[in-house]
């Protein structure tokens, strides 16, 4: 559990340093991005924190209230923000999108 925390702490980590780029994670504009990769780094360190000091025999109280009050509403906005973005360019395009079978809506 430590290493897949620390594998959100990186992927997060690349999504806040360097947005739009491969590999991309997420959509939309670019402080959707930061902010959803700013939630994952936050989840990773609450998450390998928790898990570190748990095999160490503790039960810490402030990695769990960074991922629910840091962690959790950053994730939940910025991929809601992300859906938002892409509905709204999706509208913009007009009659140029094209339904999952090839059809036209």
């Amino acid at each position: 559990m430590t290493v897949l925390a620390l594998g959100c702490a990186w992927l997060g980590g690349l999504a806040v340093l360097r947005p739009h780029r491969p590999p991309q994670p997420i959509g939309g504009p670019v402080w959707v991005a930061r902010a959803w990769g700013l939630g994952y780094v936050l989840l990773g360190i609450g998450m390998a924190a928790k898990m570190t000091t748990m095999l160490v025999g503790k039960q810490p109280a402030w990695p769990m209230a960074v991922l629910y009050w840091a962690a959790g509403p950053l994730l939940l906005f910025s991929v809601t923000a992300a859906g938002m973005s892409q509905r709204r360019a999706r509208r913009r395009a007009g009659g140029a999108v094209v339904a999952r079978h090839g059809r036209r809506k």
